[in-house]
């Protein structure tokens, strides 16, 4: 098992590691209160944590501050902008922001054309009425106002003609990238929409709108969904063509953009796909069955995480982007738990999460700018992990953004190697007869769970298959080219269709010349039904029919047999996915990478075979760097590695075409019964707040909220467990360190020797090398959550919450409170024991 401690490895990274490898932060910036002194020391706790960038987005100030706050886009925020990706340049970071302040764009001086707008009907005179919807949320001073049409690509041009005036200065530094948040818009028309409709479809909507409107009429029910459908297909390409308009205005100015295409109502590939950094997130906190993950339901929103969705940003990034240029960011930790109550190894199994969904660019969520003379717990946002060096747990963060960083070094490096395209039939969605837009958002997920395309993502999943989505206009890009289907970011094998009621005939038509091409094109069940929408109908109908016909009966294929199918097809099934492992598989030059993560209850210890062929493959451990040959055998049609693998591990498998010299990866099994390591443990509290508690002993491993100072009940921070013991009287190979329960990272020390810093499941590593004869001395710094000193500002009813606007809620969206929680349980609870092994012999 990769340990800290791991003899004879590789200790060499086989990639470098540089900014934009490292993870990146949100970067909050109440009332853009900045001075250059601040900015400089924010800047140098991140970059000395691990970070590579930030991304600004300026929101409501802090009360008490208002003398600071600088207006936004005004030459002096310009001023601060220009100086942060100056100061962040010298420290080998970057920086990016968001094109506006809060979320979503929007801002003062818009005119009534270009704001977020809501539809009215008024069946008495048949006309309609359009009234304003959403304001920015969470503006910062200079950012408030209305919220800009999503659906209106003039109003970005008018709205982005506020920065091209603010930012044009040639000598300015400017940053990475603009960034687009997810779709809150509450927009459901726009001024031009008549007029955009009928040059798109044909007809003239005012003539049906009785019809559109009224849903009670079931016999006008069909006519109701092929309008809904083409009025929801004009939205989706006005929304496409507004972000296309703000991606062409940063490229002309040297920037990229990262946009967040989740929550509109179009078609979520082409809108991430119109993006240089599509970027997705999850929301809440994800359910694990690793043997010590903790999640308290009272301190948890519902996970909104589902895979299958995130997937669609990294698809539009491989289908539609050329090699090399496949970056996928992440949100990453959204209301993971309640305020100060997240730990890093809860943070680390989201990360992993993120990576098995394609994504390869993680922004933390997030920081909160701060001055240095603001008191604890600093500036804040309400919904975040509070990356932040005043959080207790920011002694560790470099282990995890080393983590991070090695992680993405090879996630971003070469290609996907997929095989399989899912086209995603959003038709079927669309010809909806009830309602107007369709927000397609990561809480609401009936357009993915309830979906016959979200059983055939789950199906491949389950059986090993790696796969991305395609829309009907990435679709359309894709030819057969020497035995494969090659888009513009890669190659694949086959195009599997879900099972589908509806298809646009030139869709239909790209595939059978696809099909008659030679490419494997495979109809999931049966074949589509009918045309969506009400243009050209019958024309449409007719052609469609005819290319229907030119379909063969075998290329329909019952779910029973779609594995067979794919495999003739020469799509590569992974059977490592029936032992309930996941895994991200990249190609860099002749090398196959495979991300490898155990979710599950069991440790894995087995021969697993790779798809791809190989002569040697060696493991690389991100946790540790350390890294080693794996035992290899041929097993007709595949060769296999001999793996091991803890409930909540993740590893890097490197195959390679020959054999490797490199040092071999040891295996080890359990020797004997485990030793629990019993005596007089001396607890001292050696960094935190508010106080540090004072030293004590205790035979018995418990909270350290039991210890006889009752400050400790309050206090966030570190504390070191020291124990004298003896090494036990076996002759064996090795030995695991096992911590037991810990609360909630720990440094381990054995006889003077740093051993690495724990801050993931499972708590335990290889410690042989360090015993010695005779007495021992082990050291464990042991970090809380901050979870217990908030607790006791609210108690003590400290006015601390001191943030303008929504100020601070809980994760519920309620008033916050800490004064109620329980005491969280913090320190080594142990049991800690020794656990002999011998070696194995695969």
């Amino acid at each position: 098992m990769p340990t800290a401690a791991a003899d004879h490895q590789g200790t060499d990274w086989p990639f470098p590691i540089a900014a934009h490898q490292r993870p990146g932060t949100y970067f909050w910036c109440p009332g853009s209160a900045f001075t250059r002194e601040d900015i400089d020391w924010n800047l140098e706790q991140l970059h000395s944590a691990g970070f590579g960038f930030v991304h600004i987005i300026p929101i409501y100030g802090a009360r008490g501050a208002e003398s600071r706050f600088i207006q936004f886009l005004e030459p002096r925020w310009v001023e601060m902008l220009d100086y942060t990706v100056r100061r962040a340049k010298a420290r080998d970071m970057f920086v990016d922001m968001t094109t506006g302040t809060g979320w979503c764009f929007g801002g003062p001086d818009l005119p009534p054309w270009a704001i977020d707008t809501r539809v009215q009907f008024d069946a008495a005179s048949g006309t309609i009425r359009l009234v304003p919807g959403m304001r920015v949320k969470r503006a910062a001073p200079g950012g408030e106002g209305p919220m800009l049409n999503p659906f209106s690509p003039r109003a970005m041009e008018f709205y982005l003609e506020r920065f091209s005036t603010a930012l044009a200065d040639p000598q300015l530094a400017l940053p990475r990238a603009q960034y687009h948040d997810s779709f809150e818009y509450q927009s459901n028309w726009c001024d031009e929409l008549f007029e955009e409709f009928q040059n798109r479809c044909g007809y003239d909507l005012r003539k049906y709108l009785p019809t559109f409107f009224d849903e009670l009429n079931s016999e006008e029910g069909d006519l109701r969904a092929r309008l809904k459908c083409d009025y929801r297909g004009v939205l989706a390409e006005l929304h496409l063509e507004y972000i296309r308009r703000w991606s062409d205005w940063a490229h002309a100015r040297g920037m990229l953009t990262r946009n967040q295409a989740h929550g509109a109502p179009a078609n979520l590939i082409d809108v991430y796909a119109a993006s240089d950094i599509p970027e997705t997130e999850m929301f809440g906190a994800p359910d694990f069955p690793i043997p010590g993950f903790r999640r308290d339901p009272a301190m948890c929103r519902p996970g909104d995480c589902d895979e299958r969705i995130c997937m669609l940003a990294s698809s539009a990034a491989h289908v539609a982007h050329p090699s090399g240029k496949q970056l996928i960011s992440a949100e990453a930790c959204t209301w993971l738990r309640e305020h100060w109550h997240t730990s890093l190894a809860h943070i680390k199994l989201q990360v992993d999460l993120f990576f098995l969904t394609g994504v390869n660019q993680l922004l933390f969520h997030g920081t909160c700018f701060s001055p240095k003379d603001a008191p604890w717990p600093g500036w804040f946002f309400y919904a975040s992990v509070h990356m932040d060096w005043r959080n207790a747990f920011w002694r560790d963060v470099p282990a995890l953004t080393q983590y991070v960083a090695r992680c993405q070094s090879i996630l971003q490096a070469g290609q996907h190697a997929n095989d399989v395209l899912v086209y995603w039939p959003i038709y079927d969605l669309w010809m909806d007869p009830k309602g107007l837009t369709i927000p397609l958002t990561v809480h609401r997920r009936d357009w993915m769970e309830h979906q016959p395309v979200g059983d055939i993502a789950r199906f491949l999943l389950d059986w090993g298959f790696a796969f991305d989505f395609v829309s009907d206009r990435l679709l359309a890009q894709l030819t057969w080219e020497s035995g494969v289907i090659r888009a513009p970011g890669g190659t694949y094998r086959a195009i599997v269709i879900p099972a589908c009621t509806y298809m646009p005939e030139k869709t239909l038509e790209k595939l059978i010349e696809l099909l008659e091409a030679g490419a494997p094109v495979i109809f999931e069940e049966k074949l589509p039904d009918d045309v969506p929408g009400l243009a050209c109908l019958e024309e449409r109908r007719t052609r469609f029919k005819k290319l229907l016909s030119r379909i063969p009966p075998r290329t329909v294929v019952a779910r029973d047999n779609l594995t067979a199918a794919l495999g003739a097809a020469g799509a590569l099934r992974e059977s490592m996915a029936q032992l309930g492992l996941r895994f991200v598989r990249r190609k860099v030059g002749e090398n196959y990478w495979y991300f490898v993560v155990n979710h599950t209850a069991k440790p894995v210890d087995a021969w697993i075979p790779l798809a791809v062929p190989f002569a040697s493959v060696t493991i690389f451990d991100p946790l540790t760097g350390r890294s080693g040959t794996l035992a290899c055998r041929q097993r007709f049609p595949t060769a296999e590695a001999y793996l091991q693998l803890e409930p909540g591990q993740a590893v890097f498998l490197r195959t390679d075409p020959f054999p490797s010299e490199g040092p071999l990866w040891p295996y080890f099994q359990v020797a004997g019964d485990e030793i629990p390591l019993t005596g007089t443990w001396s607890i001292d509290f050696i960094e935190g707040g508010p106080e540090l508690p004072r030293s004590y002993r205790s035979d018995q491993l418990t909270s350290w909220t039991e210890a006889p100072d009752a400050r400790a009940q309050a206090f966030a921070g570190t504390a070191r467990y020291t124990l004298g013991f003896t090494k036990p009287p076996l002759s064996v190979d090795d030995w695991y360190l096992d911590l037991g329960d810990v609360r909630e990272s720990a440094r381990v020390k054995l006889n003077g020797e740093d051993l690495g810093i724990l801050v993931a499941i499972p708590f335990k590593l290889r410690v042989g090398a360090f015993l010695r004869e005779g007495t021992n001395r082990l050291e464990i710094e042991v970090t809380n959550l901050s979870a217990n000193r908030i607790r006791d500002l609210d108690l003590r009813k400290v006015d601390w919450k001191i943030m303008k606007d929504i100020n601070i809620v809980n994760v519920n969206y309620r008033p916050f409170d800490a004064s109620q929680w329980p005491v969280e349980k913090s320190g080594l609870l142990g049991p800690v024991r020794l656990i002999p092994l011998w070696r194995l012999k695969p």
